[in-house]
Parts: C-alpha cells; sequence; structure tokens
C-alpha cells in the first residue's frame, strides 16, 4: 500500500511538471486542418466520387472476361433400372447367314447405347474468352461520364468548403477561449483591487476616518465580484476544453498569442464584391450543379435514341467418359451486333425529360438566387467589419478615460472630498470598460476573418 501511494505521489509531480501544449494561432489552424474528423469524412466522400468517376468512364472502354470450368459426373443405377443384358447373335439359328449375323450385332451395339449402365462417369471441360464493346447509347454513356466528373470535382470543390469552415471555427474557438482567458485576468484584477481597496477603507475606518456605511459598501463590493471571478472561470474552463476536443488534443493547450489588433488590408465595399462573386466556391458548386442538370437532360433524351454494340466470344470444350485426350477438344466463335431501340415506353422516357428540364430550370433560379445573397453577405459582413473596427478605436479611447477617472475618483476620495460610491463607480466602470475593449478586438477579428471567407480567399 505504500509503495502505491509513492508510486501515485511520482506520477502527480511528473505529469504536474511537464510543460503544457504551447499553441499560436497558426498552430491551432494546422491541428484543425489535419485532426478534424469531419473534415476527414469530407476527404473520403471526395474519394468514393473519384472512384465512382473511374468506374462509369471504364465503361467506354472494352470489357473482356475469361471463365473457365471443369465437372466430373458419376451417376449408379439401381438395380430396378438396369435391364438384364441379352445378345441377339445368341438368337440365331444355325441357317443365319453372315448378313444377318452382321446386322444382329449392329443392332445389338446401337440397343445397347441405349440401355443404361449400372455405374457410368462423364468429364467435361470448357474455356470462354468474351468481349463486348458499346458502339452507341445515344449519348447516354458520354453524358453519365461528364454527370460522374463534375459531381468528382464539386465533391472536391465541397471539401475546400469544409476545410474552410473547419480553419475559421478554429480561428473563432482560439480567439473566444482568449478572450475569456483575459476576462478572467480582468475580473481577477477587479477582485484584488476590490479586496486592497477594503483593506484601506476598513483600515480608515478603525480610526474613525470613514463611516461604517462605507466601509460596509467597500466590503459588499468586493463580496459581489467573487461570483462574477467564478462564472468569468467557469466560462474559460469550458471553452479551453472545447477548443481541445476540436483539436483533437489530449491535455489543455496553453494558448501563446493574445487579442491584440493585426494590421488589416484596407478593402473597400466594391473591392470585397467584385473578389467574392469571383472567387466564391460557392458559385462554382452552383454553376456545376446547373451543368449537372444539363448534362442529366441531356442524358434522359438519349433514351429515344437507339443503343448499339458488339460481341465477340470463343469457346474451347472437350467432353469424355475417362480423361479428355490432349487432341479431343472442340472451339467455336461467334461475332455478333446488337440493335436495341425503344418504340414506345408509356410516355416514362418522356416524362423523365420534362423532370429533367424542370430540374434543370430549378437549377438556374437557384443560381441567380445565390449571387443575390452572396451579395447581400458581402455587403453585410463589410459594414459589420467596418463598424467593429469604429468599436475598437472608441472602446479604446473609453479605457483610457475609465483609467483617468479612477485616478481622480481614488484621488477626490483620499482629500474627502467625495464619497465612497464615486471610487466603486469608476472601478465598476473601468472594468466594463476593458471588457468592451476586448470584445471589440475580439469582434473586429472575426469579421475581418468572416469578410476574408466571404470573399472567397483562403484563410
Amino acid at each position: 500500500m505504500k509503495m502505491r501511494w509513492i508510486l501515485l505521489a511520482c506520477l502527480v509531480i511528473i505529469y504536474g511538471v511537464l510543460p503544457a501544449v504551447v499553441l499560436t494561432l497558426e498552430d491551432c489552424r494546422d491541428l484543425a486542418g489535419r485532426n478534424n474528423k469531419e473534415l476527414q469524412q469530407a476527404w473520403e466522400e471526395v474519394e468514393k466520387y473519384r472512384q465512382d468517376y473511374r468506374n462509369v468512364r471504364g465503361n467506354l472502354l472494352p470489357q473482356l472476361s475469361l471463365s473457365a470450368g471443369y465437372q466430373y459426373t458419376k451417376t449408379e443405377m439401381p438395380d430396378s433400372a438396369v435391364p438384364e443384358s441379352f445378345s441377339l447373335v445368341d438368337e440365331l439359328d444355325d441357317f443365319a447367314s453372315a448378313n444377318d449375323t452382321l446386322l444382329a450385332e449392329f443392332m445389338e451395339q446401337v440397343s445397347t447405347d441405349f440401355i443404361p449402365k449400372k455405374v457410368t462417369g462423364e468429364n467435361s471441360a470448357f474455356g470462354q474468352l468474351r468481349l463486348d464493346q458499346v458502339i452507341f447509347m445515344g449519348g447516354k454513356l458520354i453524358n453519365g461520364i461528364n454527370v460522374a466528373g463534375k459531381l468528382y470535382r464539386l465533391q472536391e470543390k465541397k471539401y475546400f468548403l469544409t476545410r474552410q469552415e473547419i480553419i475559421f471555427t478554429a480561428t473563432d474557438k482560439y480567439l473566444r477561449t482568449k478572450l475569456l482567458e483575459r476576462v478572467v485576468e480582468i475580473q481577477q484584477d477587479a477582485l484584488d483591487y476590490a479586496a486592497r481597496y477594503y483593506n484601506q477603507v476598513n483600515d480608515m475606518y478603525q480610526e474613525g476616518l470613514v463611516s461604517e456605511y462605507d466601509q460596509l459598501r467597500a466590503r459588499l463590493e468586493y463580496l459581489r465580484l467573487q461570483p462574477e471571478m467564478l462564472e468569468a472561470r467557469k466560462n474559460y474552463d469550458l471553452a479551453l476544453t472545447d477548443l481541445r476536443n476540436f483539436l483533437g488534443l489530449t491535455a489543455d493547450p496553453q494558448l501563446a498569442d493574445s487579442i491584440t489588433m493585426i494590421p488589416m488590408e484596407e478593402i473597400n465595399l466594391t473591392q470585397a464584391m467584385a473578389e467574392g462573386l469571383a472567387n466564391r466556391l460557392e458559385i462554382d458548386l452552383s454553376e456545376l450543379n446547373v451543368a449537372v442538370r444539363r448534362v442529366n437532360l441531356r442524358y434522359e433524351k438519349g433514351n429515344f435514341l437507339p443503343n448499339i454494340g458488339i460481341f465477340a466470344e470463343y469457346n474451347y470444350f472437350g467432353q469424355s467418359e475417362n480423361r479428355i485426350a490432349d487432341d479431343d477438344w472442340g472451339n467455336y466463335y461467334t461475332l455478333g451486333i446488337g440493335f436495341n431501340m425503344p418504340i414506345f415506353t408509356g410516355f416514362s422516357n418522356t416524362a423523365k425529360a420534362v423532370k429533367a428540364r424542370h430540374e434543370l430550370k430549378q437549377a438556374e433560379v437557384q443560381h441567380q438566387h445565390l449571387l443575390e445573397m452572396i451579395e447581400l453577405e458581402i455587403r453585410n459582413i463589410w459594414l459589420q467589419w467596418q463598424a467593429d473596427l469604429e468599436k475598437v478605436n472608441t472602446q479604446q479611447e473609453n479605457v483610457a478615460l475609465a483609467e483617468k477617472g479612477l485616478t481622480i475618483a481614488e484621488a477626490r476620495y483620499e482629500n474627502q472630498v467625495s464619497n465612497q460610491l464615486e471610487v466603486i463607480d469608476a472601478q465598476l466602470q473601468l472594468k466594463s470598460t476593458r471588457l468592451g475593449y476586448l470584445n471589440a478586438i475580439y469582434a473586429a477579428l472575426i469579421s475581418y476573418q468572416r469578410l476574408q471567407k466571404a470573399m472567397g480567399r483562403e484563410l
């Protein structure tokens, strides 16, 4: 038992001193691109469509097949099914001529072949080589290959979109976790300040310099900040765990980068709109969808055209009651061409073509709607980014004013010019402006990333 406790203590010491995983924002984005399960599934989906495309494309090539087989059959008849043997020659009289004897021997041999034997066996073997080649299918084969190829490229673009979304989410989770970490620090600073201030007021109360009301207000403010500190700590722990799980890590990381304003490219609305409409993969996906529907319409129209194909077949076989001799093999081959032309299908082919035409029209309308929605999205994100940048500047000024206000309030209270409420209000105002400044920076950073994503740039 003692050794167990010693071993446990050693493990605690070892794991306690191991350095935590230090992550920069770039490390976080890279890990998300490599470890995220949703992204891995998206890549497997791309590979599935790649193989579907190869499968359909393979129908253009000749289809060659080889088959072979060997069979041995043994049959044992019941006694009741096997008649007694007889001889026609023995039934001839002494006056039979040579021709009669010859005829009897022949008839005896023929009748013997029709009489089942008690035990029979047969060996048979065969080999076949067959070739099939499609010549014309009303354009359905070529159109099917085009559809499969477009679907494959569509999945590739979807994978890139999924990757963009994963990296954006990783960026958001990283910055949000860092924001909550700073909130904990600000709440802790406010709590430490309240504790120091309470001790100072309490000392002044003991000396009779302030009233009991001032002492109670200082203590109340200190106690009020404690639950806020616990709430901030809880939110940070949850965000850190969420980030760890998202990145597939086994331990909580240490975030190296801080939430600070970074240099941002100056982008006007016209530039953002033009670049987004030129680079957004959603537009490419929509255009591919229209192209697929257009090819599918041609495919359905191909149902009214004939199908033509050729085939060739070569067979090699042998059969014997005993072992098949090397020179006792037969063969035959077949060459042919097939033609199939639908005459009347109960209007089903017409219905399929009309449906495909409506699907094409629907895809074209969806494409136009997508362009309008992307324009609206870019405009909305750009305006939000501009507003967030303005908030950063405003909040930065507010922090400077709040710091100056707290300094003045403390000096006024120490000189007995104001009451304690003024100091507490100044302290609350400083904490509020610091949190507002951090939130403004976070919002500006995320808005900038969202604008980059909306413009179709790789994150």
